[in-house]
């Protein structure tokens, strides 16, 4: 018998449950991660660090496989009606697999590289980056419900976001304002798409009773 959850509420109760298990594992802060690793992984190309240089690159490979290829086509369809995608061959199951897989992988890319800024083993040092995840893509212009969506959006949204919390900072703003400011934006992101969507919809209604 299957449990038909929301894949956010699915990948947030996992969240939860992971989380608890390392908070039991590793109470409290310990552990430095060896030297070597955090200067491997701080290396630059001049002024530019090498991990920002593969974080592009995959974004562009990403956006490759979504766009020109067979899987990239079935997740988007996949994401943005299962049950047509299935009728028209698309591999469900596997896709929504493979989709939570690579997520996977790439969250323990971005826990690497955390750990790597830190130098020690900290539990719950990600926890407040569920939501800015989160924000990322969508100010980047990913749906929450699935089926849009893009690498560069994602990064993009990540660039942004970066950029405000360290404006505010410049700016001499208080630590709430890199909160308010996202939490603005993505407001007005999502009534402008609302909007645009529901224009949309009415210009075909139009059509269809022309």
């Amino acid at each position: 018998m299957s449990v038909r959850l929301s894949p956010v509420i699915a990948t947030l109760a996992t969240f939860i449950v992971l989380q608890g298990i390392s908070l039991f594992l590793r109470p409290k802060p310990e552990g430095l991660i060896d030297r070597a690793v955090v200067s491997a992984l701080k290396s630059t190309l001049g002024p530019i660090p090498l991990a920002f240089i593969l974080v592009v690159l995959i974004g562009l490979v990403g956006e490759w496989v979504l766009r020109r290829t067979r899987a990239g086509l079935e997740l988007r369809a996949v994401g943005s009606d299962a049950v047509r995608a299935h009728r028209l061959g698309a591999r469900v199951r596997a896709t929504r697999i493979g989709a939570y897989i690579a997520c996977s992988l790439f969250a323990v890319l971005g826990g690497t590289m955390l750990a790597s800024q830190v130098g020690i083993g900290d539990a719950s040092l990600g926890a407040s980056y569920s939501l800015t995840s989160i924000t990322a893509v969508v100010l980047g212009g990913a749906s929450i419900f699935g089926g849009r969506g893009s690498f560069i959006g994602a990064l993009l949204g990540a660039l942004l976001l970066q950029e405000i919390i360290t404006s505010t900072a410049f700016l001499g703003l208080g630590v709430a304002w890199q909160y308010w400011l996202p939490g603005v934006l993505i407001l007005l992101g999502a009534g402008a798409y609302a909007r645009a969507r529901g224009f949309r919809a009415s210009a075909a209604d139009a059509v269809a009773t022309a």
